[in-house]
């Protein structure tokens, strides 16, 4: 594996508080689909991966490679310009919760983890659906970046990270996944959700990305 720091991205998928935080709103709405277990796995995700994104970050960012960000949420503060599938998980969470599953970009809970949060200059790209390249400017974005090669991290694995990392090789990026750079709730899907992707992707680990990137800048 060989990086062009100039032509490669590290892409940081929905690493939002409603998404990955304690008391988040997706978090408490797996909780009443798939059980406490589904929550409480979530979040444990969520700050596992902060860490490894900020290992991340900080040799990209020495390594001068850009950093984008792609965030999951309605522009509209009712939801309905998300795709069907978001807006029937909408209706059901607040039915069960009393909170919509995928936030407005208005909401508190959109932004970015503050741990990793965006600096200056770095795109943070919003997208009405799970997969990116079909819900957002992202790939105008990337092309006139000049980037050719998406290094992925975030959540979840068998949802927004597996559609925008199929979505992203097809349309003619190299793409490459550190496994423990992204995350799900059970270790089962997140494992099942690689092996989807296996045609799609470089499948490796944060370290290696570091140290490619590393050896880079010496």
């Amino acid at each position: 594996m060989k990086l062009d720091a100039s032509k490669t991205a590290l892409l940081i998928v929905d690493m939002q508080k409603y998404q990955a935080g304690e008391g988040g709103n997706l978090p408490r709405f797996f909780r009443e689909i798939y059980g406490p277990a589904a929550e409480e796995g979530a979040v444990k995700k969520g700050k596992e991966i902060v860490r490894v994104i900020r290992r991340l970050l900080s040799v990209f960012r020495k390594a001068g490679a850009p950093v984008v960000y792609l965030a999951f949420g309605s522009l509209t503060d009712d939801g309905s310009d998300l795709v069907q599938y978001a807006r029937l998980w909408n209706e059901v969470s607040r039915k069960k919760t009393g909170l919509p599953a995928i936030v407005s970009v208005s909401d508190p809970g959109y932004a970015i983890m503050e741990e990793i949060a965006p600096r200056p200059g770095e795109p943070l790209i919003n997208k009405t659906a799970q997969g990116a390249f079909g819900a957002s400017s992202i790939d105008h974005v990337l092309k006139q970046m000049g980037i050719e090669t998406l290094v992925v991290a975030g959540m979840y694995t068998n949802h927004c990270v597996l559609s925008t990392c199929i979505g992203g090789a097809d349309a003619g990026y190299g793409v490459i996944v550190p496994f423990d750079a992204v995350g799900t709730w059970d270790e089962k899907l997140h494992a099942q959700a690689l092996e989807v992707m296996r045609s799609w992707i470089i499948r490796t680990t944060s370290t290696e990305v570091i140290r490619n990137l590393e050896n880079k800048t010496r």
